[in-house]
């Protein structure tokens, strides 16, 4: 299965919205991964306002699409396992989905909510609701980013961050059930590569494999984010590049999901397969389209 991501599906005017779930499913996809920010949907108080995320649900569901909601992303000013257990429960109530990704790329300091420690406790808050309504849980998707800190500031590299996760007890207690990870093709000093070069992002699977096997790991991958920058690599080796990175990561998961549909100011940038002005990038648009029929 490969999806798509549109991150501010919740944050859209409800013509756009309704406009980009329909061209989504037109186009072939059938499941959006999108984020549902519990930062923003917050108030300074702590209490969230979900009418947003049930604009977001009606639309998916007139469109016929599945969400794959990504909880998170951002905490509020105050934050407790136990209000983000309820904020979960909330949202699962209103998208019945399959899958549920907790966090983004918590191992980046720009998202981050602590060590692996502490995102474990979120892990677990939030695990007991999606298991409960029968759907399974995608842990964070990881940063293809090394280990790197900068005066308070920590990026932890995907391994690191994995055997921090064992090392907090997670190895045995199996608080999720697809590990999520994004294999962008970037070398380590985070610049876009033709994949067939095999690039940091990519050869990391390769110690994740080894980490995950000496902990009896057998879990499934979640690649919840896969793409390139045309802004960056330019639309034809996006065109190249995607659809051979995505055939080549079907060794690795069923599960993907590309980055992204549209272009967007700040998060998501100029990875669409449209532009922000919803004009299609011809070369990468229709050279991801066969991929929907494998």
């Amino acid at each position: 299965m490969i999806g798509i991501n549109q991150s501010n599906l919740v944050q859209l005017t409800q013509p756009d919205l309704d406009r980009v779930c329909a061209r989504i499913a037109e186009y072939g996809f059938t499941s959006v991964r999108f984020a549902v920010d519990w930062g923003i949907l917050a108030n300074f108080f702590g209490k969230v306002n979900y009418a947003p995320v049930q604009r977001a649900a009606d639309a998916l569901s007139k469109a016929g699409l599945t969400a794959l909601p990504v909880l998170g992303i951002h905490y509020p000013r105050t934050k407790t396992p136990d209000s983000f257990a309820a904020f979960t429960q909330r949202v699962v109530g209103i998208f019945g989905a399959p899958y549920y990704e907790v966090w983004n790329e918590p191992n980046l300091w720009t998202f981050g909510i602590g060590t692996p420690a502490d995102y474990l406790k979120y892990l677990r808050a939030a695990a007991k609701p999606i298991r409960d309504s029968g759907a399974k849980v995608i842990s964070a998707g990881l940063a293809a980013y090394p280990d790197r800190k900068k005066l308070w500031l920590r990026n932890y590299s995907p391994v690191t961050w994995l055997a921090g996760l064992y090392a907090a007890g997670e190895a045995e207690t199996r608080d999720y059930d697809l590990f999520g990870y994004h294999p962008y093709a970037l070398t380590v000093d985070e610049k876009f590569s033709d994949p067939s070069k095999a690039p940091y992002g990519i050869t990391v699977i390769q110690e994740l494999d080894a980490l995950r096997a000496q902990h009896g790991d057998t879990r499934p991958y979640a690649f919840t984010e896969i793409g390139f920058d045309t802004g960056r690599v330019g639309v034809p080796n996006a065109a190249k590049w995607l659809p051979s990175q995505s055939a080549d990561m079907g060794a690795h998961t069923d599960h993907q999901w590309l980055f992204c549909w549209r272009d967007t100011i700040g998060d998501g940038g100029n990875f669409g397969l449209v532009d922000a002005a919803d004009k299609p990038k011809a070369a990468l648009f229709d050279a991801v389209k066969p991929l929907l029929g494998e």
